[in-house]
């Protein structure tokens, strides 16, 4: 058992290079909130990329700016104060069990019972932290050996490469699109559910929106379709879908995939993800299409609910939902045959690399020659080379060489550097 002796969370904020567009809204900034734990003399420091418009849009619209941003860190500072005193074996247990005060603590913040991503993304510095000292106190060196037992069938891959997946938003321009497909990309994640101008969903935003995206993705496939990849089953560069549950019924949806056959891009749909909002319990099974569960799984049973709605992938984020959550996520996902992979949240690099160790042993999509990842924060952070000097000074860090991230064993051994000393501890008065 580890006894928690001192939890505590400062906070960085990080600019965007420009304003950053998903769900109908944007972005201009992310806050980092950093967790120091202190356990049985072991001591960890880790960030969390704090995202109030990805985990719950009900709290970004209700509470904009920088209002929504300080009650996640209060989410935050209120896990810290309730982990002193407690003990565990795993880090796993202790998240588990303050979440119900928290979802208590959230609504007496913000009037309204807050989605469980919200609480989970304001636990990810906490639950890495927390890890970390387990990892220094039973010595494991390498990622592998953390995997829980239970996991272990499902974690059972090990990528030598990651296919990189980049993030084309909205504001990404064609000629970025085309740099991207000729220096390797094999996997791009296509933001859907464009924002028209219009008042939120209401019959003419959707339309315009659907309208917008067909056209968005064909002019992405006219750039790109005659680009070979040895990285897909395929040979094509393969579109990843992401409507962040702005779609309002199945058939504005089957619009969006009536264009989509027309342009001749069918063959090119790795994955649609979260075309519906969770409430909107549409059953999906009946489309020749994977369709993704991101923001609607952030349990288990979540898991099981989506499998049961026809959802044949899931997004893991372990640097968004905790690396706790995600093992139990996964586990229940490959019991049932479903895909998996590890998206981004625009993660400092930190979180970016512990991500990278979580999907090297995940196994590859059906679609996929290779694992891959999504990464995103070096395209649009100001400050990503300083964030990257806060990494260990020794850690290997894996670098994308023609659309991939190439591992080795000196990547898998450099693990132990994340749970040990690294250069947020200055937040804390470290150097």
């Amino acid at each position: 058992m580890l006894k928690i002796q001192k939890c505590s969370v400062t906070h960085v904020k990080e600019d965007l290079l420009s304003p950053f567009g998903f769900k109908g809204g944007y972005l201009t900034q992310l806050w980092q909130s950093v967790v120091k734990t202190e356990c049985d003399g072991y001591t960890a420091v880790a960030p969390c990329t704090q995202s109030v418009l990805w985990s719950d849009p009900k709290v970004f619209s209700a509470f904009p700016g920088e209002k929504g941003d300080g009650i996640m860190l209060s989410v935050t500072k209120k896990a810290c104060e309730m982990l002193e005193g407690m003990s565990f074996e795993t880090p796993g247990e202790v998240i588990s069990e303050i979440l119900p005060e928290l979802k208590k603590y959230a609504f007496s913040l913000t009037g309204f019972d807050v989605a469980e991503t919200f609480l989970l993304n304001s636990l990810v510095g906490v639950d890495i932290a927390l890890w970390s000292v387990w990892c220094q106190k039973h010595g494991v060196k390498r990622f592998e050996d953390m995997v829980p037992q239970t996991a272990k069938t499902a974690m059972n891959a090990c990528h030598q490469s990651l296919a990189r997946i980049p993030l084309v938003s909205y504001g990404v321009s064609l000629a970025e699109v085309k740099r991207l497909a000729d220096t390797g990309t094999a996997l791009m994640k296509i933001k859907i559910g464009a924002p028209s101008g219009e008042k939120a969903g209401s019959e003419e935003d959707m339309r315009i929106m659907a309208k917008k995206d067909t056209e968005r993705i064909s002019a992405i496939h006219s750039l790109v379709k005659d680009i070979s990849t040895p990285l897909t089953k395929n040979g094509k560069i393969m579109y990843y879908l992401d409507a962040n549950g702005r779609y309002d019924t199945a058939l504005r949806l089957e619009q969006l995939l009536e264009g989509i056959e027309k342009m001749g891009a069918s063959d090119r749909i790795a994955l649609i993800e979260e075309p519906f909002s969770a409430e909107k319990e549409f059953f999906v099974g009946n489309y020749p299409y994977v369709f993704n569960a991101d923001e609607s799984a952030h349990s288990v049973e979540d898991v099981k609910k989506r499998i049961e709605l026809g959802y044949k992938a899931v997004a893991l984020k372990p640097i968004a939902k905790t690396v706790s959550v995600s093992f139990g996520m996964i586990t229940a996902a490959r019991e049932k045959g479903c895909g998996v992979l590890c998206a981004d949240l625009t993660v400092n690099p930190f979180l970016a690399e512990w991500n990278k160790h979580f999907a090297s042993l995940s196994p590859a999509l059906n679609s996929m020659n290779v694992g891959c990842i999504e990464v995103n924060g070096d395209a649009n952070y100001t400050r990503w080379n300083k964030m990257k000097s806060l990494l260990p000074a020794e850690y290997p860090l894996a670098e994308e060489k023609n659309g991939a991230f190439e591992l080795n064993n000196e990547f898998f051994a450099g693990f132990s550097l994340l749970t040990g000393e690294n250069g947020y501890y200055k937040y804390f008065g470290k150097e």
